[in-house]
């Protein structure tokens, strides 16, 4: 049997066993998708054994997007200029890392809305944020800007990227078409966190929301509340599973299968 499986610390919570375990039984593929929880310090030490034991392909969710990288064979352009790691698989016996979340983020916003010449604002400076911008990027998106609570990380962010930059109180509704929530904020906890005001959001806003536990965020909740396009993190957590699962398989993936599986989990 195949060993696939999700890297990170903490790890329970994902979903991602869920989505592909489905979609391996459902294409009959003797393959297995486990968690794997690996503290920052064991990281070293656990890719040794994904060499030893031919683990067959990772997702890397933090802390280890980064902290992987110099432990991996070689890294995919798309993976160096977003900077981190969030697919590892094996090519001509050696041991791979690519970057799928920017496929993740850009096909969900793709259900919704165009990307081309619209006006993007990005909550956060952190690894989602570079995945949003540099899928926004590749969407030939009008203007970006970067919005962080320490303005200097968004300032960093938007030298590389070549974008525009402030605080979370300088959010503009009236030159913003999406909003794509990437911080941490809010995630695996049950009270509301805001990160903008919810009078600040426009019906005509695409909202994207990275974050999938819990599905109903705060700023999610304030968005459908005046009626505006609203995307949950799941549907960018299926799209960027899709595409390592065809990486690894080199098979066309099961997306009603895999979706379903994900959807009788979160609702």
């Amino acid at each position: 049997m195949d060993i696939y499986g999700i890297l990170a610390f903490p790890v329970y919570h994902s979903l991602s066993p869920t989505m592909h375990n489905a979609g391996f039984k459902a294409l009959g593929i003797n393959a297995k998708y486990d968690f794997f929880e690996i503290q920052p310090k064991d990281l070293r030490a656990f890719i040794k054994k994904v060499r030893t034991e031919k683990i067959k392909g990772l997702s890397v969710s933090n802390p280890h997007k980064q902290t992987i990288i110099p432990l991996l064979d070689s890294i995919s352009e798309v993976a160096k200029s977003i900077g981190a790691v969030n697919t590892v698989y094996w090519k001509n016996n050696k041991l791979l890392g690519t970057n799928a979340d920017w496929i993740g983020v850009r096909q969900a916003l793709l259900e919704k809305t165009s990307i081309k010449n619209k006006n993007a604002t990005v909550l956060g400076a952190g690894g989602a944020s570079r995945a949003a911008i540099y899928a926004l990027k590749q969407g030939n998106a009008n203007q970006i800007t970067i919005l962080n609570r320490t303005i200097a990380h968004a300032e960093i962010l938007a030298k590389e990227f070549n974008c525009k930059y402030g605080g979370l109180k300088d959010f503009s509704p009236e030159n913003t078409d999406i909003v794509i929530q990437a911080t941490s904020a809010g995630l695996n906890q049950k009270n509301d966190i805001q990160i903008i005001p919810k009078y600040s959001l426009r019906k005509k806003m695409t909202i994207m929301e990275m974050i999938y536990k819990p599905l109903k965020t705060k700023i999610v909740k304030d968005a459908e509340e005046i009626g505006a396009s609203v995307i949950t993190g799941e549907r960018m957590l299926l799209h960027q599973g899709i595409f390592a699962f065809q990486l690894w398989t080199s098979q066309k993936a099961p997306f009603g299968i895999m979706e379903k599986a994900l959807n009788e989990k979160l609702y």
